[in-house]
């Protein structure tokens, strides 16, 4: 209801709210959504909380792009169009609200489930012998030769949701062995981060994962207000502080905290590419309200490389690369071409943007609620809550929860989830038939 009556005042209130008081209506907005959640006492962290949570980022970000445009100070997003801010901020504000609308819609339904129990401790602690040996591997490099395919990014996963799967254990149990697999996965993987990552995203995501499983393994919300969120905080301002230092040791993260940074480096540097600036969407939705003023909308040009995707490069071997954000920066004017064809910058174009550029009003209507809904069907089929066991929900629930916190970059994060759905539901078909056939062989022994 409160997302309904919210829609309805965005629609009525277009040309007499600024593009900053519209921001700060979404923030009180998801604010109350947040705050209702939050008065429960069980701990339910959902892919729509941490949508909500995500978009309030997301707006004091653009709130502080907007006051730096009005103080003619844009230090990072200086592509942004000023004129076309209301109109951006409109876009962002109504298709925030029918996702998470759409979400809410779904209700209890869900694709096929994928969720899949290990109920033994020598099951569990083989698993964590592995992952122990895969993040080893990645140190000394062994993992880089798969780098790019479905098959490293579902390695990926696991070597790093690993730690939300344990962690949870570990608080729900009040147990040191799981509480020794949690940690040693976390610690491995920050310095795996800190050594080769080039995403500056990546070196929190240990952090982030840790934190959210210990805290859904307490399970009373009390546990949050409580003394045991400070080193979890303290991670994360420490990683806030350090943001703008870090773009310029991509590779090579630890530098900026052992002191040897790049050489290449310039004072002004550390001035630019804050993470409050680098989580603004504004910039990037203006320009896309500038390409359909100067050329209309796209119908579907935009978003047709998509559907490629769903080609298995097995049957496409030679399956041109997917790279909207590239095609955008391109096609706006902020980027160029490479000797080898490719392109110097890639920007997202934001699922609210994606939709307004390819089909106006009735795309970012239609598409926003159908984006919402889909998330809800994919949370739904993994059963995140159904048991701590669960390994393969755990880590499908787990990707879900960073992508949704993130606001989602373009729509083709929608291929993106159903392909990684559908590979977790063949390992669980996988499971169920050797589960199965293991019981069937024990009932027919005796």
């Amino acid at each position: 209801m409160l997302n309904a009556v919210f829609l309805v005042i965005y629609a009525i209130s277009a040309g007499f709210f600024t593009g900053s008081e519209m921001l700060i209506l979404l923030t009180i907005h998801f604010g109350i959504a947040v705050i209702s959640h939050l008065r429960q006492k069980t701990i339910l962290i959902t892919p729509l909380l941490l949508f909500y949570i995500g978009v309030i980022i997301v707006n004091i970000a653009n709130l502080n792009l907007i006051s730096q445009v009005e103080a003619r100070d844009v230090r990072t997003y200086t592509y942004i169009i000023p004129k076309y801010i209301d109109q951006a901020v409109l876009i962002w504000c109504i298709s925030s609200t029918l996702c998470a609308l759409g979400y809410q819609l779904a209700g209890k339904r869900g694709l096929a489930r994928i969720d899949f129990e290990l109920n033994k401790d020598v099951i569990i602690t083989y698993l964590f012998w592995i992952l122990l040996i895969a993040n080893a591997l990645s140190i000394l490099g062994y993992g880089a030769s798969m780098k790019g395919n479905q098959i490293a990014k579902i390695y990926g996963l696991v070597n790093t949701i690993g730690i939300l799967f344990f962690a949870r254990l570990w608080a729900k149990h009040d147990s040191k062995t799981y509480r020794a697999y949690a940690l040693s996965l976390f610690v491995i993987e920050t310095y795996t981060a800190l050594i080769s990552s080039y995403l500056r995203f990546e070196l929190i995501l240990p952090t982030f994962y840790l934190s959210l499983g210990y805290f859904i393994g307490m399970g009373n919300m009390k546990f949050l207000f409580s003394y045991r969120v400070f080193p979890f905080l303290m991670i994360l301002l420490v990683y806030a502080s350090v943001f703008p230092s870090l773009q310029n040791n991509r590779s090579n993260f630890i530098s900026v905290f052992t002191g040897e940074n790049n050489a290449e480096e310039r004072p002004s540097d550390n001035a630019r590419g804050g993470l409050m600036d680098r989580s603004a969407n504004l910039a990037q939705i203006t320009n896309v309200v500038n390409l359909v003023e100067r050329n209309g909308f796209y119908d579907g040009t935009a978003s047709a490389p998509i559907i490629t995707a769903l080609i298995p490069r097995v049957l496409w071997p030679d399956k041109p690369l997917i790279q909207l954000g590239a095609w955008f920066a391109l096609e706006k004017g902020v980027g160029s071409k490479t000797a080898l064809g490719t392109a110097n910058n890639s920007i997202n174009m934001t699922v609210a943007g994606e939709l307004y550029l390819d089909f106006g009003w009735i795309g970012v209507v239609v598409g926003s609620l159908f984006f919402g809904f889909f998330l809800a069907l994919l949370w739904n089929a993994a059963n995140f809550y159904g048991s701590e066991y669960n390994l393969v929900g755990t880590i499908f629930g787990g990707y879900l929860f960073i992508l949704s916190i993130g606001s989602y970059a373009d729509l083709q994060v929608v291929v993106t989830l159903l392909s990684t759905y559908l590979i977790f539901y063949l390992i669980k078909k996988i499971a169920d038939h050797y589960a199965n056939t293991g019981y069937r062989a024990s009932v027919a022994g005796k």
